[in-house]
């Protein structure tokens, strides 16, 4: 008998038995945002055709050949960075990305690999870092993308480290000004420091995106999500966007999103703004945490 697709949904984000030992998730950088405007959007970006999708759904890797670079200070104790990339190469879009985030912790296993997100701003005694690489593949069939992305990820704390391999599948369709995405992200076996293991945040993330509808001089667009992590947790997030252009060529963008945190120290609201020159984009997204410092985060973008 064929199981329909809400049953496999449910049954990849219900937590294993086998893994009721688990101590928070990991790896850390799986828990970040990968893109300077999806943070100003509340981190919404599952149906955004841009080089950080390789991050948020595969299925929107390719179209246009664009590389993001950005880096994120979370107060004084530590810093992240990403990279991606996008390419069509005829029917196939590929995407390629990679993100390294670097903080201190107070011991060298799980949860403390795995905050609540006080640990970035917070500090600890040791050094640790979370990286993930990852390339996706897209093509179109029956007017839906679909994609798939491999990642590896890995969380370190002084000299002990993990690595896991990992999967995300995704789809997307444009409806007239609109896209529709769905993912599901961080398929595959929780990582393990020294007896102790964290739970993969593994999640399914519906989302909508739009834009270039004018109001008066502006240009808006707007990005909304709802994302299900393993254990049944529901995390509502989105964001609009308001542009405007004074000249042929320039562009100046200010995004306000907002977002249910998924871990303990993040503020629901976020900011972020654009500004644009020819074939050339500097990207700011702002994203508050509770108590000590706060994350903003820097990008350029060259089309």
């Amino acid at each position: 008998m064929r199981a329909c697709p809400a049953v496999l949904v449910v049954a990849l984000l219900a937590p294993a038995a086998s893994r009721a030992q688990a101590r928070g998730y990991g790896p850390m950088v799986l828990q970040l945002p990968a893109s300077t405007r999806a943070i100003g959007f509340g981190n919404a970006y599952v149906a955004v055709r841009e080089p950080e999708a390789v991050f948020y759904n595969p299925a929107n890797s390719g179209g246009r050949n664009v590389v993001a670079v950005s880096a994120e200070r979370y107060g004084s104790e530590a810093v992240a960075g990403a990279f991606a990339s996008s390419y069509s190469f005829g029917p196939i879009g590929v995407g390629i990305g990679a993100q390294l985030v670097d903080y201190h912790v107070a011991a060298a296993g799980y949860p403390d690999l795995a905050p609540n997100g006080a640990q970035l701003t917070r500090g600890g005694p040791l050094a640790a870092s979370s990286a993930v690489g990852a390339l996706g593949l897209a093509a179109a069939f029956k007017g839906v993308r679909w994609g798939v992305a491999a990642k590896v990820a890995q969380d370190r704390a002084a000299s002990v480290r993990d690595g896991v391999l990992l999967a995300d599948v995704g789809a997307a369709k444009e409806f007239g000004p609109a896209s529709v995405g769905l993912s599901v992200q961080n398929l595959g076996t929780s990582p393990r420091l020294l007896g102790t293991s964290a739970a993969l945040p593994t999640r399914a993330t519906l989302g909508v995106a739009g834009g270039g509808l004018p109001i008066g001089p502006f240009d808006f667009a707007t990005s909304a999500a709802v994302s299900v992590r393993r254990g049944g947790r529901v995390s509502p997030a989105g964001g609009v966007e308001l542009g405007y252009m004074p000249i042929d060529g320039v562009t100046f963008a200010g995004r306000l999103g907002a977002r249910l945190p998924e871990k303990g120290a993040e503020a629901p609201i976020t900011l972020g703004a654009t500004f644009s020159f020819d074939r050339v984009s500097i990207d700011y997204g702002f994203e508050p945490y509770q108590g000590k410092g706060s994350g903003h985060r820097v990008g350029l973008r060259l089309r």
